[in-house]
């Protein structure tokens, strides 16, 4: 099973350009790279982080989701006919509104010796102050818990319905399991925490938590488990605003094969990680860490010699692993600060111009992979569905199911699909599904295909000979 998803990170849009430019360079890319590279059109859109710029006011920065969300609405229709649960989006450190924490902190009234004491014990409540050298205390818990509110107003706003941002944005996650492509995505918060005083990324346990079970029947049933959140993971000495990277061992633990994110306005691609105590099925299991560039910042956002990136991620999924290839998109106008984007394939020291890895899943055996493509089907009626992952199977595993394929193909009405999968007519069965497709199509050519067909003749079923006689 193959399909694309199309990764941007940290829109940073500032108010002197618009979301039209952008929209038509991703179009123009789209057409590009379906065209002449191969590559299908996106299945799934992760945002990962850092929607708006930020500003210091409600309206403001009302306003900015409101022209976000109209461009994630155009987005949605470009790429995925506007289904809108096949985007994810998590929030990044710009999302949060920094009035509201400025308005429930106070300088705290604590002797400096037992704040750096609390404040090294990693107490939640303490922040410090390089600006004015001093420590503030959070006071108003409920009013601190509000700084996300813009940000899920928006998020709800734009899903309308679909699904709504959880309760708590800063201890619970959610979770979007699309069967037809067997993949799972997490979205978390790496802002936990997070506020105008403390810059440091963090995903809080409790959210972990809250969705350890969906990742984990995911994962059972040979899924692919994908987490979104904002942040990275490492930094230069004096940095702070990265998360601890002891939270991606939590990710393994939670049975999670795949990290998307930003934030660092560049984009790191294919670094794996491990831990050998976590190995399963003498197998050990690896997180792949792919991070996202910029996708409209300016020159205030890029390092010098970074331009505006976005990924596009091919997935080619089978039971028991799944291939990825990732496509690095960057603007090639050399001005940093420019209103269109010029995008292109980034160009890498291999003959694909791709990064190439693998990732393992829980491989399943034919008779969970048949009970699953019956689940499926029973669940959601679609007999096609059935018939494409039953050849599928046969594919890999060069075993016939042609018994199941058949009960499943007597269900569907698209009657040119049955004829066609009716490769070679050995059994009654085959010759009265072919002939009435051939009935039902009223398609003269595919008639008389039947009539010249030797097999046919030879039948001494009278169903079938009745049948041939109707068609004549």
């Amino acid at each position: 099973m193959k399909y694309t998803i199309l990764h941007i990170s940290d829109i940073h849009k500032s108010s002197e350009v618009d979301y039209d430019s952008l929209l038509q360079s991703l179009k123009r890319d789209l057409d590009s790279y379906t065209s002449n590279e191969g590559i299908l059109k996106p299945s799934f859109i992760v945002v990962s982080g850092d929607l708006i710029q930020g500003a210091y006011t409600d309206q403001e920065i009302a306003d900015q989701y409101m022209e976000v969300e109209a461009f994630l609405d155009k987005i949605c229709n470009l790429y995925l006919d506007n289904n809108r649960k096949r985007c994810i989006i998590v929030p990044g450190n710009h999302d949060v509104n920094r009035r509201i924490t400025g308005l429930s902190v106070t300088p705290s009234t604590k002797s400096y010796v037992e704040c750096c004491k609390e404040y090294f014990s990693q107490s939640t409540k303490l922040r410090w102050s390089w600006k004015e050298r001093t420590f503030y205390e959070i006071y108003d818990v409920v009013t601190y818990k509000r700084r996300f509110e813009l940000f899920v107003s928006f998020y709800n706003h734009f899903y309308a319905g679909i699904r709504t941002y959880p309760a708590d944005s800063d201890k619970e996650a959610y979770v979007y399991t699309d069967d037809e492509y067997s993949v799972t995505f997490c979205g978390l918060n790496s802002c936990y925490n997070l506020d105008h005083l403390c810059d440091t990324g963090n995903i809080a346990e409790e959210a972990l938590n809250s969705v350890g079970a969906e990742l984990n029947s995911s994962y059972n049933k040979g899924y692919l488990n994908i987490a979104v959140w904002h942040h990275h993971y490492y930094g230069k000495p004096l940095e702070t605003n990265y998360m601890d990277r002891a939270i991606l061992t939590d990710l393994l633990v939670n049975d999670v094969h795949i990290g998307l994110f930003g934030h660092q306005h560049q984009i790191q691609v294919a670094e794996e990680y491990s831990d050998m105590l976590l190995a399963k099925n003498e197998q050990t299991q690896k997180l792949l860490l792919i991070s996202s560039g910029t996708l409209f910042g300016t020159k205030k956002e890029l390092a010098f010699g970074i331009h505006r990136q976005y990924n596009v991620i091919e997935i080619d999924q089978h039971n028991g692993f799944a291939n990825i290839d990732i496509n690095i998109r960057e603007d090639k106008n050399p001005n940093p600060n420019n209103k269109i984007p010029h995008w292109a394939m980034k160009a890498l020291p291999n003959a694909i111009n791709k990064i190439h890895c693998q990732v393992h899943l829980k491989k399943l055996s034919e008779n969970q992979i048949l009970l699953e493509i019956d689940r499926q089907c029973k669940k959601s009626g679609d007999y096609k569905k059935a018939c494409e992952a039953i050849k599928q199977l046969q594919e890999e595993t060069h075993i016939s199911y042609d018994k199941l394929f058949k009960m499943y193909l007597k269900e569907i009405k698209d009657y040119d699909y049955v004829y066609k999968n009716i490769k070679e007519i050995k059994t009654v069965e085959d010759a009265i599904l072919k002939i009435v497709a051939a009935m039902q199509l009223n398609d003269d050519v595919k008639k008389q295909e039947l009539l010249a067909d030797p097999q046919l003749q030879n039948f001494e079923d009278d169903n079938v000979k009745t049948l041939l006689q109707t068609l004549k």
